[in-house]
């Protein structure tokens, strides 16, 4: 995908996410449960960092990837996606699903696949990595509703 529809997508799914994140705090389903933290961090604050900071990349050439801003780019959405991996797995091993934040997954998904083909390989694969790495180590969650 190239030009303008590229930057169309740069830019609805952050926003998408951003929402989705904002919303997720009214979930009076099954979903209100699940909590999780990054590095003791809420997950919702670190997914809306996260979409603002590809947001404020924008300017920089979301489009030309061989840039340090398109790199950063990369290693953002391939470590993201393979977060994203573990929190799916959290859900499917909890049996308990949460659709803000399976929305939320797909919003990183169409975001990496919109920007592949102008992707440093290598350096993906070593951020998906890193991602998978960074929420095995770092990620607490739970499904049970927590009194306090």
């Amino acid at each position: 995908m190239r030009g303008k529809g590229l930057s169309l997508l740069n830019v609805l799914f952050p926003l998408a996410g951003i929402g989705l994140m904002v919303f997720y705090e009214a979930c009076d389903t099954s979903c209100a449960y699940l909590q999780g933290t990054l590095a003791g961090v809420d997950l919702k604050v670190v997914g809306v960092v996260f979409m603002a900071a590809l947001l404020a990349l924008i300017p920089f050439g979301s489009s030309r990837f061989s840039t340090p801003a398109g790199h950063l780019r990369t290693m953002m959405l391939a470590g993201a996606l393979g977060g994203e991996t573990l929190l799916v797995r959290f859900q499917i091993v909890h049996e308990t699903f949460c659709p803000f934040c399976l929305a939320f997954g797909v919003c990183v998904v169409c975001l990496f696949v919109a920007n592949f083909s102008r992707m440093n390989k290598l350096l993906m694969w070593m951020a998906f990595l890193a991602g998978i790495g960074a929420f095995f180590l770092l990620f607490k969650g739970s499904v049970i509703p927590l009194y306090t």
